[in-house]
């Protein structure tokens, strides 16, 4: 149960209801909304812009491929420590071709490790790095994306795909979400098993 109540699927009316449609319209193969929409049952228009916002900037091909993206969602979300987050969009970086190796190591920020190119290590330099200590960015650090091949576009959808991670993670972990076990319910293990404590619990 999630630590604040939302309104679930059964209960929806009104504008959470045609929100909760629009989800299944984008998800038809989901049998139950995500919890993470949910969190935002109580701002109906708020849900169907995030969810609008997720779709044209997180979940497609943009400046960025989906898979660069969801490498970015998975780090930024591990470094937050936000257990629904990560597990998430490691799986959905695995459904992308990353090998477990690379969703283990991007999943613990372990970006030197992952078998992934440099270019792309670089760019996860950066988002970690936003994620941090943003306030220490400066040009050199944006030099060293040009450097490694990135348009400004490119960089820019960098930024938002972070920025749009720090929201998602404390929407999440302030509604005490867990992993949602896609891993398990498809029947595979979870390269980041055990990387992140739940909500509420300490580190072993």
């Amino acid at each position: 149960m999630p630590f604040i109540e939302w309104i679930d699927e059964a209960d929806a009316e009104g504008e959470v209801a045609v929100g909760y449609r629009m989800y299944f319209e984008k998800r038809p193969d989901r049998k139950k909304v995500a919890d993470i929409i949910k969190c935002f049952s109580h701002r109906p228009e708020l849900m169907r812009q995030v969810m609008d916002c997720s779709w044209k900037l997180h979940f497609c091909d943009g400046h960025l491929t989906e898979r660069v993206k969801e490498m970015i969602a998975t780090l930024v979300s591990g470094q937050n420590r936000c257990p629904y987050c990560m597990h998430s969009h490691a799986f959905f970086l695995s459904s992308q071709g990353a090998t477990n190796d690379a969703v283990a190591a991007i999943g613990r920020g372990e970006i030197d490790a992952a078998p992934i190119s440099e270019a792309e290590k670089a760019l996860l330099r950066f988002a970690k790095k936003l994620t941090h200590e943003s306030y220490r960015n400066t040009p050199g650090e944006i030099q060293k994306l040009r450097d490694a091949g990135f348009s400004e576009p490119q960089i820019a959808e960098a930024v938002y795909i972070t920025a749009m991670f720090a929201f998602f993670n404390r929407v999440a972990n302030g509604f005490g979400l867990e992993d949602p076990k896609y891993y398990e319910l498809k029947g595979e293990p979870d390269p980041l098993s055990g990387a992140v404590p739940r909500v509420g619990e300490s580190a072993a």
